[in-house]
């Protein structure tokens, strides 16, 4: 029997996104590391962002896009690396889930984050989750 490693580099649930915010790297404790801000995404070069949505949406025609980003070499610019749609190229409408890959042909930084945009009217989505799990 192999031994289980877990490469899970951030996780966090238990969320409400609305359009308040729009960015884990912001204020959101990552569960793996009890870190805040960007994750170090470093040790890996490429990985899966698994988006769950666990309740069904409020508002009116309410949509949730996820995209992850990595902080460029200057560490001023956030760079989007997701599908133009949304991580996986599917916008969430109800509860469930979607996930894409890390890389899509990009070069992984040291830095990434997660960012979405929620649309419809007065949407929220509440009991929401990312986990991300790389390889180096």
């Amino acid at each position: 029997m192999g031994a289980f490693r877990n490469n899970e580099l951030f996780r966090a649930a238990a969320l409400t996104l609305n359009s308040s915010t729009n960015h884990v790297a912001a204020n959101t404790v990552n569960a793996t590391t009890g870190q805040t801000g960007p994750i170090d995404i470093s040790r890996i070069s490429n990985g899966l962002l698994v988006v769950t949505a666990g309740n069904a949406p409020t508002g009116t025609s309410p949509t949730l896009a996820v995209f992850f980003d990595v902080l460029d070499a200057t560490g001023t610019t956030w760079v989007q690396t997701s599908s133009a749609t949304s991580i996986g190229g599917a916008l969430l409408t109800t509860s469930g889930y979607t996930y894409g890959q890390l890389s899509n042909g990009y070069t992984l930084t040291n830095l990434g984050r997660i960012r979405w945009e929620v649309g419809g009217t007065t949407p929220s989505f509440t009991g929401v989750s990312f986990s991300i799990h790389g390889r180096p």
